[in-house]
C-alpha cells in the first residue's frame, strides 16, 4: 500500500509549487489552500495509521514536533511571515515517516529542509546583489564596506563563539549522527549562523559572555576546543559568509514611487521617520525592517495619501522582501532528490 505515502509526498510538492507561485505573484500564501492541503494531510495520515503503511510513527511525530518548533520560533522572531510558518507545518503533516530514512538511518528531515531553505535564500540574495552591482543598481560603495570592518571583526568573534557552542552540543548529543552526515551538520550550522546573526538579542554582550562561559564549561566534557582541527572550515566559511552579508546589505533597499506602495511591503526606517511628523492618520510607526513592520492596507493607503501632500517624498525606500515559500519548496525538493537517490 505504498500509494498512500507516495500520494502524501506528491501533495506536499504540489503545495510547495502553488505556495511559491502565490507568494511570488501576490506576496501571500492563501489560507484556503493551506487548509485544503492540511485537511488532506490529516486524512492521509489517518489512513496510513489504519492500514499500517507508515511504520516510522515515532520519527514522524518527532519531525512534526520539530516543524512546529521551527515554524513558531521563526515567526515569533519575525524571521518569516505567518504564511511561511503555516506552510512548513502543513508540509510536516503531509510528509510521511519513511522520509526520515536516509541512507539506512533515521534523520530529522525537517532540520535539513529548513537549513537548505536558508542556505538557498542566502545564495539567491548574493547572486541578486552581484547582478544589481553589474547593472549599477543600488548604493554599493567600497567606502561603506570599509566602514564596516570593525563591525565585521566584532560579528566574526561572536559568530565563532556561537558556532563553537553548537558544535559542542552536537558532539555531546549527536556524535554518531555527525559521523555519518557531516555535510548535513555543516549546512545546519551555517543556517544557524545566518539565523543568529540576524537577531539583536544574540548580539547583546551579556548574552554573548554567557554563551562563551557555557561553551568553556562544555570543552573538557566534549573534548572539543576552540582551536580544534575540525574548526578550520568554520573559520574560513564564516569569513566568506560575513563578507557576502556586507555586500548584500548594500542592496537591502529598493526605491519605488510613493503612489505604488502596497499592502505587505516593509518600508525602511528612514522613510518611516520622514513621515512620522505628518498629521495624516493611519501612517505606520517607525519601521523595524522585519515582518513586524509589514504594511496593512490602511497603512499603505495612508502612505499614498501622504505622498500627495506638500513636503512629502515622491519616492520611498522599501526593504527588499523575498518570497520565502519558494526557498522552503526548493529545500524540500533537494531533500526529496537526495532521499530518492538513497532509497
Amino acid at each position: 500500500m505504498i500509494i498512500w505515502p507516495l500520494l502524501s509526498v506528491i501533495l506536499a510538492h504540489v503545495l510547495g509549487i502553488i505556495a511559491s507561485i502565490t507568494d511570488i505573484k501576490y506576496n501571500r500564501i492563501t489560507n484556503s489552500i493551506l487548509l485544503l492541503f492540511g485537511t488532506l494531510g490529516v486524512c492521509l495520515t489517518f489512513i496510513q495509521y489504519i492500514l499500517k503503511t507508515n511504520l516510522l510513527w515515532e520519527a514522524y511525530l518527532f519531525n512534526l514536533s520539530l516543524v512546529f518548533v521551527f515554524s513558531i520560533t521563526l515567526y515569533i522572531l519575525h524571521i518569516w511571515a505567518a504564511g511561511d510558518s503555516k506552510l512548513l507545518i502543513i508540509l510536516g503533516i503531509l510528509i510521511p515517516g519513511n522520509y526520515c530514512m536516509l541512507f539506512g538511518r533515521i534523520i530529522p528531515w525537517s532540520i535539513i529542509v529548513v537549513s537548505l531553505s536558508f542556505s538557498i535564500s542566502f545564495l539567491y540574495l548574493f547572486v541578486e546583489s552581484i547582478w544589481m552591482f553589474i547593472n549599477h543598481k543600488g548604493s554599493f560603495s567600497i567606502q561603506n564596506v570599509k566602514n564596516k570592518i570593525q563591525q565585521f571583526i566584532q560579528s566574526y568573534i561572536i559568530n565563532m563563539i556561537y558556532i563553537s557552542l553548537a558544535i559542542k552540543i552536537e558532539t555531546l548529543f549527536f556524535r554518531e549522527w555527525i559521523d555519518h552526515y557531516e555535510w548535513a551538520i555543516l549546512a545546519i550550522n551555517l543556517s544557524f549562523i545566518l539565523l543568529i546573526s540576524s537577531l539583536k538579542i544574540t548580539q547583546n554582550k551579556v548574552f554573548v559572555i554567557g554563551v562563551l562561559l557555557f561553551s568553556i564549561i562544555l570543552s573538557p566534557i566534549t573534548n572539543v576546543w576552540f582551536f580544534s582541527h575540525n574548526r578550520l572550515q568554520y573559520f574560513i566559511i564564516i569569513s566568506i559568509i560575513m563578507i557576502i552579508k556586507i555586500i548584500i546589505s548594500e542592496y537591502n533597499y529598493t526605491t519605488i514611487p510613493t503612489s505604488e506602495v502596497k499592502k505587505g511591503m516593509i518600508i525602511s526606517s528612514f522613510s518611516s521617520i520622514v513621515m512620522s511628523n505628518s498629521k495624516i492618520k493611519g501612517l505606520p510607526q517607525i519601521s523595524h525592517e522585519d515582518m513586524r513592520s509589514r504594511l496593512t492596507q490602511e497603512e499603505a493607503d495612508a502612505i499614498i495619501q501622504w505622498g500627495k501632500t506638500k513636503g512629502s517624498l515622491k519616492t520611498i525606500q522599501i526593504v527588499r522582501k523575498m518570497p520565502f515559500a519558494i526557498f522552503i519548496f526548493l529545500g524540500l525538493l533537494i531533500y526529496s532528490t537526495i532521499w530518492g537517490i538513497s532509497n
